[in-house]
């Protein structure tokens, strides 16, 4: 039986290798095994991430999804709606094995992300396992200690405030959302994009990760770009996208015919 609590993303890094992460959205619990059986079955991906800021998941879709990720022995990843710790509790009580804070513009934050995400007396998350706690000898505690949090890179000031919050003890990383982070260099969203104002932040991002020993992250829908940034030093690249997959394959057919 796979562990569900299993955690590809650490053994990518012990492997000396980024970790691949896939995006979604779409809240379809046989969407998300589809997915994860083909990623984990073919050796694609090491992570799945929900999206529950701008995707459509509710509380009970996201414990179908977490449970079909587990299922296929990928890492459950959660891009959190706010730095809200009822939400991360939530999350991490099902299995989630790490979250993604999104428009963390300062340590202050980035220090109240991390604890919400441990119990006392290294944090304040409230004692409620769901999940981790399944199997005799499961031990949430130890478990929480290892649950990976992202602090997102997505205005000008978290661009400027990069090392104070890279430095939060506790955190494992810096997560660039080239999107909000074009809109608020004033060049707009995109994705996979090659300005140099969002080549300049990445290597402002990878410096301050480096400097605080902690793990630089990154968006991407595109796998060739993903890859590349994985080339120049990002520990954790989203290589795929639900929505955008779809939609490419459908502008294939246009193509095709």
């Amino acid at each position: 039986m796979t562990d569900p609590l299993s955690d590809t993303v650490r053994a990518a890094w012990t492997a000396g290798r980024a970790a691949r992460n896939g995006w979604l959205t779409v809240p379809d619990p046989h969407l998300v095994e589809v997915v994860a059986a083909h990623a984990a079955g073919h050796g694609l991906l090491d992570a799945l991430t929900l999206d529950l800021q701008h995707g459509l998941f509710d509380r009970a879709r996201s414990a179908d999804a977490v449970r079909a990720i587990a299922a296929h022995g990928l890492t459950p990843l959660v891009r959190l709606p706010a730095v809200d710790e009822s939400i991360i509790g939530f999350v991490l009580d099902l299995g989630v094995r790490g979250v993604i804070a999104p428009m963390v513009s300062d340590a202050a934050t980035a220090a109240e992300l991390v604890a919400a995400c441990r119990y006392p007396p290294d944090g304040r998350r409230s004692f409620g396992p769901v999940r981790t706690a399944l199997r005799p000898g499961d031990d949430p505690v130890a478990v929480a200690d290892s649950v990976l949090a992202f602090a997102m890179i997505e205005t000008a000031g978290a661009l400027d405030r990069a090392a104070e919050i890279a430095a939060v003890p506790g955190l494992d990383g810096l997560f660039v959302g080239p999107g909000d982070l074009g809109v608020a260099l004033g060049i707009g969203p995109a994705q996979n994009r090659e300005e140099p104002a969002i080549h300049d932040a990445f290597a402002r991002v990878l410096a301050a990760c480096a400097a605080s020993g902690t793990r630089a992250a990154v968006h991407a829908t595109d796998p060739a770009y993903a890859a590349a940034r994985a080339a120049d030093g990002f520990a954790l690249v989203t290589a795929w996208s639900d929505v955008p997959a779809i939609l490419g394959s459908m502008d294939g057919v246009r193509a095709a015919f």
